[in-house]
């Protein structure tokens, strides 16, 4: 008899296993993408721009304390069908739910902004790093300043401690090349700078001398 048989394998087996799939946390996300791309079974639209995008709470709220706040918490927007974004733009939004549904982005100057908003907006903190470690690589003596200024506006604290380090490592060549953008420095910054033990080629003396004549052909 079946139950028999069932008995006399339950009898000859001795050892307990946690038997695990590697493609199952995959194929589950991936099948959740599909339903946002084909719009079926979500259970919220997001609007930015006044572009609609299907989504579901659940993967929303595991990404994001943003999310998890405003679908948990008695808030008008736990449960709406549909929910308006302000602060972000709708290529923002795209991008930011297609990291959360595939744990992958595509990154270029000309998205990159939208993309730390968005993240920075809704609290998604995996794709702020992945943001910055892009950032980081793009990192040169052409945009140190104006990258700098992202990893502030953004908290992007990574990003800035690059910035730190690369000033660290070619102050003396930035004074020698680009010494306008060295003399401009924000103070917070350059204190930075100067505090690194790494930091040998110049004396603070050179350094605040050249930002006081910057301060007096300004103030000429």
């Amino acid at each position: 008899m079946p139950s028999e048989r069932c008995l006399s394998i339950q009898e000859m087996l001795t050892g307990q296993r946690l038997c695990h799939s590697e493609s199952h946390n995959d194929s589950v996300l991936a099948a959740l993408n599909q339903q946002r791309s084909d719009g079926i079974l979500c259970d919220v639209t997001l609007i930015a721009e006044e572009q609609k995008f299907h989504a579901h709470k659940a993967v929303l709220a595991a990404c994001s304390d943003y999310f998890r706040a405003m679908f948990s918490l008695c808030m008008v927007e736990s449960g709406a069908d549909e929910v308006n974004l302000h602060g972000v733009t709708s290529l923002g939004l795209k991008q930011a739910l297609e990291f959360a549904y595939t744990g992958q982005i595509l990154l270029e100057p000309g998205v990159i902004q939208d993309v730390l908003a968005a993240g920075s907006h809704l609290q998604l903190l995996e794709l702020l790093n992945l943001c910055s470690h892009y950032l980081i690589q793009e990192l040169n003596s052409f945009n140190y300043l104006d990258l700098y200024r992202l990893a502030d506006l953004f908290n992007l604290t990574l990003l800035e401690k690059a910035v730190i380090d690369f000033l660290v490592k070619h102050l003396s060549e930035l004074l020698k090349s680009r010494p306008e953008d060295v003399l401009t420095l924000p103070y917070c910054l350059l204190q930075e700078v100067l505090k690194s033990d790494r930091l040998t080629s110049l004396s603070e003396e050179q350094i605040w001398q050249g930002k006081r004549k910057t301060w007096n052909e300004f103030c000429i």
